[in-house]
């Protein structure tokens, strides 16, 4: 093995050994200190937080209540109300590996029976995939004395910020970013549906983000005619296996056999595109203003519909191949001067579809010129 690679290998060895056996040495300062008759308020939450960030649960539980009843809300607001469930939420905790959380004073109060202190914690931990995520929150400790000790009664988290990075970038991104990314990520063609009902409250929040999406000079040139009547969609079915079949033929001229498969495929693949309960033909206004950008408004719209119906669990697609504009028209009864850009179904998928292969960013992104 290489002489550089055997160096390195023992300067991480060294520095993990060294992290341990410091953790160790912290765990038997704080261990050393437990909580006792006599201290202030402000020297037993030391030893709580030495306590906690050295994962030592036996010294922490010094400075908490023997009395089972505890009140303990959490930074995502959960409810613990009992000592022995405050014990198990620090001990599996405490099983968690590669988090850190440096703590703020604020400051402290001391009566006669009770106190408080409170502090920021700022709390940082990695996932499976090397993802950090921070959780900064206020946090309050009501002290009861006890036997000449103060103890904790009560723990109450107030959430100030949750952030993520990247690995090994220490940009973040807050939940709402992440949230929409994840949003964006997850959104997947959808061809076949549960029969739910979708709100009609939903489908208005749904077309209202869509009628949001960027547009030529404000033209906004979209109209959305939404298609719920379970007759007309079977109707339709029926219509475009016809449409479908129809162009078929001219173009492929099957034999016998060729046309009964396809029949047969096209059958099944229509039972499922047209089993959700909404339908949105999406159309814009070929007579728009600037007309030439009027196509590129409504497939902005419509890639905005379908990420707002992500976001609220919908499955959606950008349907087009089976449902031909001029046909579409005549059976809807559109306008002549509305261009069909695609006919989107909304509902609860009977399955999401598994993330297909992506190309990597690095193969599509190019900086300043080629």
């Amino acid at each position: 093995m290489d002489k550089k690679i055997l160096i390195v290998i023992l300067i991480l060895l060294l520095s993990f050994l060294f992290f341990i056996s410091n953790r160790a040495v912290k765990a038997d300062e704080a261990a050393q200190e437990g909580n006792r008759p006599g201290l202030s308020i402000k020297e037993t939450f030391d030893i709580y937080i030495r306590s906690i960030q050295c994962s030592d649960l036996e010294t922490l539980f010094t400075t908490v209540t023997e009395e089972e009843q505890f009140f303990f809300l959490t930074s995502t607001g959960k409810l613990i109300s009992s000592r022995q469930d405050y014990y198990a939420f620090h001990e599996d905790w405490f099983k968690e590996e590669d988090w850190e959380m440096p703590v703020e004073f604020l400051e402290t109060h001391e009566g006669q029976e009770y106190g408080y202190a409170t502090a920021i914690f700022h709390y940082k931990a990695k996932r499976l995939d090397g993802e950090a995520y921070f959780i900064d929150s206020y946090f309050t400790l009501i002290f009861h004395k006890e036997d000449n000790m103060w103890k904790v009664v009560a723990d109450v988290c107030t959430l100030i910020d949750r952030s993520y990075s990247d690995p090994n970038s220490d940009i973040r991104y807050n939940s709402e970013q992440v949230y929409l990314f994840n949003t964006i990520k997850s959104r997947r063609t959808v061809r076949r549906f549960k029969p739910i009902s979708v709100p009609k409250e939903h489908i208005i929040k749904i077309l209202d983000a869509a009628r949001f999406a960027p547009t030529a000079g404000n033209q906004q040139p979209w109209k959305f005619l939404v298609i719920q009547d379970r007759k007309k969609l079977d109707e339709l079915q029926k219509q475009a296996f016809f449409w479908y079949m129809k162009k078929y033929q001219q173009r492929m001229k099957p034999n016998e056999e060729e046309r009964v498969k396809i029949e047969q495929t096209l059958q099944k693949r229509l039972d499922n595109v047209l089993s959700a309960p909404v339908y949105v033909v999406v159309l814009v206004d070929s007579n728009t203003r600037y007309a030439d950008y009027a196509l590129q408004d409504g497939v902005l719209a419509a890639g905005q519909l379908m990420i707002a119906a992500r976001s609220l669990g919908y499955g959606s697609g950008f349907f087009t191949t089976f449902f031909p504009e001029k046909e579409m028209k005549e059976f809807f009864k559109i306008p002549d001067k509305y261009k069909l850009i695609c006919f989107t179904p909304i509902g609860i998928p009977y399955e999401w579809p598994e993330t297909p292969q992506k190309k990597k960013i690095e193969d599509l992104v190019v900086f300043e010129s080629f």
